[in-house]
């Protein structure tokens, strides 16, 4: 486990940042590292609070929708137009597709989620979007550097962080 020592401390936020962090139904494990690491962002104020939500590998996009499935569909086509309007394309989001529910289940318009995202809210306004298909380096370096941008100049007490 690495550990990085800052001889900053952070300061109070002004802006409230609240993080939702999505990760595959059943896979809570592979992302510890990513948890914790939240928690000490909460802990040392580069985070106000998050929230670790899951959802299934392919979202049925069609109509008549539980209210879960509402909330993941409008969740994803945010980040996927925070995405666009900054000319880029979120990572393992997959085009809508046909495909059968269950074994024998009818067919549904679905779309393929990325394996995890990382969406930051200032103040109730998403500004910033991580997603990651492999690891979750690009979840550390992120969180990394939302905490250095919160460091204060001042302090000489250090501030530890363990990955």
């Amino acid at each position: 486990m690495d550990t990085t020592v800052s001889g900053e401390r952070t300061t109070p936020r002004e802006d409230s940042v609240r993080v939702e962090l999505w990760i595959p139904c059943g896979k809570r494990e592979e992302f510890e590292a990513v948890i914790e690491r939240l928690d000490d962002a909460v802990e040392h104020g580069a985070v106000e609070e998050y929230t670790i939500e899951t959802w299934d590998r392919y979202i049925d996009i069609s109509g008549g929708l539980t209210p879960r499935e509402r909330h993941i569909r409008d969740r994803l086509s945010s980040y996927a137009r925070w995405a666009a309007n900054r000319g880029e394309r979120l990572s393992g989001l997959g085009d809508p597709v046909v495909r059968g529910v269950g074994r024998m289940g009818p067919e549904r318009v679905t779309r393929r989620t990325p394996r995890a995202v990382m969406a930051e809210y200032e103040d109730g306004v998403l500004t910033y979007v991580t997603a990651c298909e492999e690891c979750v380096g690009a979840f550390r370096s992120r969180l990394h550097k939302l905490d250095s941008a919160f460091e204060s100049e001042d302090s000489t007490e250090p501030l530890r962080i363990k990955w």
